[in-house]
């Protein structure tokens, strides 16, 4: 007789399943008096051109608060890369020139 080993079985590693990704809506376009949330702050846009977006971003219950003027691109991506979410949208009037 043959002295012969047997191999074991090969183990299978247990790999830790990755949570599901947390389905958010998809980014609405930057309009006249919507109200986004962005981490701690508040960002209130005022008014959307064609190139620019007027806007304000200050903490919730700040005093004073100055205007701000960015692109719309540059104001989408910051919305988009510091996951805002939509507060509401106030209705606001068409300025006449």
């Amino acid at each position: 007789m043959r002295n012969t080993k047997l191999k074991a079985a090969p183990v299978k590693k247990a790999v830790a399943k990755k949570p599901a990704p947390v389905r958010r809506a998809p980014l609405k376009p930057v309009a006249a008096g919507q109200i986004w949330r962005v981490g701690e702050q508040i960002l209130q846009v005022i008014l959307v051109g064609k190139l620019l977006v007027h806007y304000k971003l200050a903490p919730p219950k700040a005093v004073r608060v100055s205007n701000s003027v960015g692109s719309l691109t540059a104001v989408e991506k910051y919305l988009k890369s510091n996951k805002a979410v939509l507060v509401k949208t106030i209705k606001v009037e068409p300025v006449k020139y």
